[in-house]
């Protein structure tokens, strides 16, 4: 079989092109999955229940991953699809900033809302699958780490800056009484950077698509089921996406409602943590190409169990908890995702690898949309709930944000069960991490005694 000429300069010209693309994606991404979202539906009318609900609508738009793998394996050939998913569902969002200046009630506001949310994101998430496979054919399994360790690193600046900016704008936009155009010029932003993205993935090399075959769309939710290692990880990441998503919706809440914070200071809390994460991302990276992801990943996930808990000590007058639950975001947050998405590219077969990715995107949406409608449920059902423990005031988000650090731990033991067969043990993980961090202080103390000496000879 003759293979295809590869171009020249490629794969390496498209992972550079990769990333400048993600900067403007990553700009959208930052608008439309932060604390502007809750402000723009709590400016609709959404009560605590439909919070929950917009982060399960966002959960269940998955399905869309699993029509995305169905159409790669029609269409022969993934870049099509995922630029004319992504730019259309991004695009979408250009409905909120129209829908402040139309005269409706809260009822048609909140559903307006709801159903950009819903289908802006299926469409996303069909062109993410395709993207997935795209890629996976773009960074050899041995880089992986080392690449999208970098990458989101780069993002992350993106997306710190991001988040102040526009949180920074808005804060202005309201305090001269315009929250109307405040919203519309956010996300007008966020649907101009989209349309830039699509230009330049348009410029992406897509390799010759292998292990793909048009099949029945029942065969691509049932096929990738057979593989026992797929069944595992998936039901992990399930399990991940329900315990983390039955609060998720309620933080940047907590914060707006009963923490009093101006958008330009919930800002800094993902500006901290991006910086942390900045540090840490490239290091995850390095650490998984070394001893694999398996063991990365469960360290990470034992330094996030209790996280949530950390919010019932931040009150109005006291935002400390808040900052310190930021660092802790940004050393352990980045190495969680990246070794379970590298995990997730390590285990899904070449063949039907879409039907896989795709299936893997549905199982956790719909994970996370039964948690953001129980976790919804929850908060609407306990509102106005007020109680003192050691001290401690307790509303219902609170109680929200237990459940959540109590499921972590829950779920911990079963990341043990997961398989990765060039991952070496935590152990090892552990003692790499000694000798690192014995090196690192072991320089560190060398160039002290180093200035101190020379500090001694200017002296003499």
């Amino acid at each position: 079989m003759i293979r295809p000429e590869i171009p020249s300069g490629e794969p390496g010209r498209s992972r550079r092109i990769s990333v400048v693309e993600g900067a403007f994606a990553t700009v959208h991404g930052t608008i439309t999955a932060g604390s502007l979202v809750t402000a723009y539906a709590l400016w609709a009318g959404a009560n605590d229940f439909q919070l929950g609900l917009v982060a399960a609508l966002t959960a269940i738009s998955a399905a869309g991953s699993v029509l995305g793998a169905h159409w790669v394996g029609r269409l022969g050939g993934r870049k099509t699809l995922t630029i004319a998913t992504s730019v259309g569902g991004r695009a979408l969002w250009g409905v909120l900033c129209v829908l402040p200046f139309l005269p409706l009630p809260p009822s048609a506001r909140i559903a307006v809302f709801l159903v950009v949310v819903f289908l802006g994101n299926g469409l996303l998430n069909a062109g993410a699958t395709a993207w997935l496979s795209w890629m996976t054919d773009l960074v050899p399994v041995e880089r992986r780490g080392r690449f999208f360790g970098r990458r989101n690193a780069l993002l992350g600046v993106v997306a710190m800056g991001t988040a102040w900016a526009t949180g920074w704008i808005y804060d202005g936009m309201v305090a001269a009484g315009r929250r109307d155009e405040g919203l519309a010029l956010v996300f007008g932003a966020a649907v101009a950077c989209s349309v830039v993205a699509g230009v330049i993935l348009a410029r992406q090399w897509e390799p010759p698509l292998t292990g793909e075959r048009p099949r029945p769309l029942i065969e691509t939710f049932r096929g990738p089921l057979t593989d026992r290692d797929f069944r595992r990880l998936l039901g992990f990441l399930v399990a991940w996406a329900a315990v983390t998503g039955v609060a998720g919706p309620f933080y940047g809440a907590h914060m707006i409602r009963n923490l009093r914070m101006p958008f330009s200071v919930i800002a800094v809390y993902s500006i901290l943590a991006g910086i942390v994460s900045l540090l840490t991302q490239p290091l995850w990276g390095r650490i998984i190409d070394r001893v694999g992801n398996r063991p990365v990943l469960i360290i990470n996930l034992a330094g996030l169990c209790l996280l949530p808990a950390i919010w019932l000590f931040a009150t109005p007058d006291r935002w400390l908890p808040i900052w310190i639950d930021a660092v802790i975001t940004g050393v352990f947050w980045p190495g969680m995702a990246l070794a379970a998405f590298n995990l997730l590219l390590a285990t899904v077969p070449e063949d039907g690898r879409a039907a896989c990715l795709g299936v893997h995107s549905l199982g956790v949406g719909l994970g996370a949309f039964l948690a953001g409608l129980l976790g919804g449920w929850i908060a609407e059902t306990l509102v106005g709930f007020h109680t003192r423990v050691f001290g401690i005031a307790l509303v219902n988000f609170h109680l929200l944000f237990l459940l959540s650090a109590a499921a972590r731990v829950v779920l911990l033991p079963f990341a043990f069960g997961l398989r990765e067969e060039r991952a070496r043990s935590v152990t090892a993980l552990l003692g790499f991490m000694g000798d690192k961090a014995t090196q690192e202080v072991g320089q560190w103390v060398r160039a002290a005694a180093s200035a101190m000496e020379w500090m001694g000879r200017r002296r003499r």
